[in-house]
């Protein structure tokens, strides 16, 4: 660093040292002219005690300034580290509110088909209904001529062939009961129709659902081991290993074992210490798709960034 620069203790310290040099000479020459004797010349190791002094100051200076500069670099250091893994979470939860609001569209859509194939099957109960009641109406009010021709007839005959109208009301009677059980079965098997079409269109819809969130969540395992995920050298991209991973609801991983090996015992390895380095690993919290898709979940891994 030349004497120059702002910074520079060099030329503070050379001016020190000549100022020293000046008063011990100053004080020389008084007591030269106080004694009236020769003087003495200044010990050399004074001197050096001036210099010696000066120069562990100014590296003193020096210490002090380099120490400032690492903490400085050291303090940016972390400041960018801290806004890295700020940015890394915002990044990670668009993505989830992308996924969750997806979700939300897929679920109102299904919604929507299954409310209109229920009015539809209800328009068709009622159509059936009414087509029943009118036909029911209808054979009421041949009877009822029929009674009334009958009963005219009647009146004019014996007493033999009232009584044979009398049959056949009866007969009447029992048809139309027969015809209204008949009517009230069919509604009744109508609407066990729909309750099983319902129950059918909901358990389509849970199970739906639980792949959805199980492939969610195992590209959200994916990601996480690939972050922890080391490859050894000389492996390629087409290499694949099979695990199965054993795990608590709370995402920790109790083992991982390769159930069919890539072939390359190290890449094997390297796989099953990126699961155990990234546990927990994201799990549903519903605990009856935790317990059925993935307290045993068995995974493929590839080194998909092999470049060797």
């Amino acid at each position: 660093m030349s004497w120059r620069h702002p910074g520079s203790y060099q030329l503070p310290v050379i001016i020190a040292v000549v100022i020293h040099i000046l008063a011990i000479a100053l004080l020389i020459g008084e007591w030269r002219r106080d004694a009236q004797i020769m003087p003495e010349p200044v010990p050399p190791h004074m001197v050096a005690n001036v210099v010696q002094t000066e120069n562990k100051a100014f590296k003193e200076r020096e210490d002090l300034k380099k120490k400032q500069e690492a903490d400085r670099l050291r303090r940016e250091k972390l400041a960018k580290e801290k806004a890295a893994r700020e940015k890394a979470a915002r990044e990670k939860a668009a993505r989830e509110k992308a996924a969750a609001e997806k979700a939300a569209k897929e679920k109102a859509a299904k919604d929507a088909a299954r409310k209109k194939a229920e009015a539809e099957q209800a328009a068709k109960v009622k159509a059936a209904a009414d087509k029943a009641a009118k036909e029911k109406a209808a054979k009421e009010k041949v009877a009822a001529e029929k009674a009334a021709k009958e009963k005219a007839a009647a009146e004019k005959a014996a007493r033999e062939k009232a009584a044979k109208e009398k049959a056949a009301a009866e007969a009447a009677a029992r048809e139309a009961a027969e015809q209204a059980l008949m009517e009230q079965l069919a509604m009744e098997q109508a609407e066990a129709e729909i309750r099983r079409q319902e129950e059918a269109a909901r358990q389509a819809e849970a199970a739906e659902r639980a792949e959805q969130m199980k492939a969610e969540y195992q590209d959200l395992i994916r990601a996480q081991v690939t972050s922890q995920w080391t490859y050894p050298p000389n492996v390629t991209s087409d290499l694949e290993v099979s695990v199965r991973l054993v795990m608590v609801p709370t995402g920790e991983v109790i083992s991982a074992t390769v159930v069919r090996s890539s072939g390359h015992a190290a890449l094997d390895r390297s796989v099953e210490q990126a699961i155990m380095k990234a546990s927990p690993l994201p799990v549903p919290e519903d605990i009856r798709v935790f317990e059925k898709n993935f307290r045993t979940l068995t995974m493929n891994f590839r080194p998909e960034n092999a470049s060797w």
